[in-house]
This record gives C-alpha cells, sequence and structure tokens, in this order.
C-alpha cells in the first residue's frame, strides 16, 4: 500500500510540470501539536492507588516536522504534494510522574491552494499516513491489556489537511491543521503503579488532529527572475556575470 502511493503521488508530481505555468520544489520543518484521548482508571487501582474513574486529560508538547515539496502553479490555484516526516508527543501528569506518549509518522498529502490577495494564500486536501511506533511510557503487557504495550493505531490512515499559507520570495510560513479520518479505538492499559501511581486505564478513542506551524524555502522557482536569485541577472538585458562577452 505504501509503494501504490507513493507511486501516484511521484506520477503526479511528473505530469504537473507538463501543465503548469510556474513549478518549482524546496524543503521544509517546523513544529507540531497532537490531539489524543484522555486516560480514565478502572477497576482496582490498589489500595494505594487512584479511584476508578479518574480521568487524566493528555497534555500537548511540541513536536517536530521536516520534509519537502513539489508545486505547480496555474493562475491563483496551485497543486502542492508533499513528503513529510513527522515527530508528535503529549504527556500524561499521573499521581507519582508524567507519562509520555509519542509517535511518528512518514505523510504524503496532496494540497490544491488558491491566491486570496497578495502573498497570503488558502489550501486543503487529502494526506496518506503509515505511522510508526506509538508508545506511552510505563505501559506493560499484562493479561488485563487490550492488544499490545500501547496504543493500537493502525499502520496507514487517511487525513485531511486545511490551511493558511504567507509567502515572500522564496520564504513561506504555513499555519495547518490535519484532521485524522482514522479513529484508534479504546484500549485497557497496564501502567507501573509503583512508577507512575496508576495501575488500570482505559485509553479513550480518538483522532490524531495535528496542528503544525512550519517555514519553507523554495531551492528552485521557474519564475526565480521575478523573484530575485542569486542568479537572476544571468543573460538577462544583454548582462553577463561570466568570463566572457558577446
Amino acid at each position: 500500500m505504501k509503494l501504490k502511493y507513493l507511486t501516484v503521488v511521484l506520477l503526479f508530481s511528473i505530469y504537473l510540470p507538463l501543465q503548469s505555468q510556474e513549478f518549482g520544489f524546496g524543503v521544509k520543518g517546523g513544529l507540531n501539536t497532537i490531539s489524543i484521548g484522555d486516560i480514565i482508571t478502572v477497576g482496582s487501582n490498589g489500595a494505594n492507588g487512584p479511584v476508578a474513574g479518574l480521568v487524566f486529560e493528555p497534555q500537548k508538547d511540541l513536536g517536530f516536522q521536516f520534509g519537502g515539496y513539489f508545486f505547480a502553479q496555474f493562475g491563483k490555484l496551485y497543486v502542492r504534494p508533499e513528503l513529510n516526516y513527522f515527530s508528535s508527543k503529549s504527556y500524561y501528569d499521573f499521581p507519582n510522574r508524567q507519562a509520555e506518549w509519542s509517535t511518528s509518522k512518514i505523510d504524503f498529502p496532496i494540497l490544491v491552494g488558491y491566491d486570496l490577495i497578495g502573498p497570503i494564500s488558502v489550501y486543503a486536501g487529502p494526506g496518506f499516513s503509515f505511522f510508526g511506533d506509538t508508545t506511552i511510557e510505563g505501559v506493560q503487557e499484562t493479561g488485563f491489556t487490550t492488544g499490545d504495550a500501547g496504543p493500537d493505531i493502525k499502520t496507514t490512515a487517511i487525513s485531511f489537511n486545511i490551511g493558511i499559507a504567507f509567502r515572500y520570495k522564496r520564504l513561506g510560513i504555513d499555519l495547518r491543521y490535519e484532521l485524522g479520518q482514522t479513529e484508534v479505538a479504546e484500549e485497557r492499559e497496564d501502567f507501573i503503579r509503583s512508577t507512575f501511581g496508576v495501575n488500570l486505564a482505559d485509553l479513550q478513542s480518538y483522532n490524531p488532529n495535528i496542528l503544525s506551524l512550519s517555514v519553507s524555502y523554495d531551492i528552485f522557482r521557474t519564475d526565480a527572475q521575478n523573484i530575485g536569485s542569486l542568479f537572476s541577472g544571468l543573460f538577462k538585458n544583454n548582462k553577463c556575470y561570466c568570463p566572457y562577452k558577446k
């Protein structure tokens, strides 16, 4: 399945320059936060443990992402396939100490945007995600747990992206919200009570929604003459910045 989506993105990226007015590619990186489910204690947490029904809400922490993109411009419209790596994390404030939740994924969003006014544009589009390991610190696999030790996130998932972007010459700033379309099912986890102060608890179902802020840089653009670059005057208007003259 990964190869199929990668092939589609690759063929799409090859086809777009043939039809576009302008095109280019670049690199990007930034920070993100992710929304995940509450943890609720259940059953007996031991004589000195928390009572059943105690809710621990996830506290957002900053993750990071980096990647690359290709874009093709059609007047005010543009199409932008990307390839990104995400590392995201949150934590739970348990009675004895914090437990970190973390995951990573590779993302293939295909975005369609529209230039609103000046350097500001809006965009939306689907994303295809391939998750790596997802863990919660302190979870142990026992006969009381559901599945493996930690959240059982599907390795492949689909999301929907919406965002707003600001571009100045080769630089861009991008604020994006990614809505996960694949729900993570509720699971029962068994924590190390002596370390975290929690024993049995349910991780509530959730969609892994991500808010991200990134900075991008266009390495190559076909309209580089219009935005300025190191070689913006090369062989233009009878100027030649080279050892010989015509």
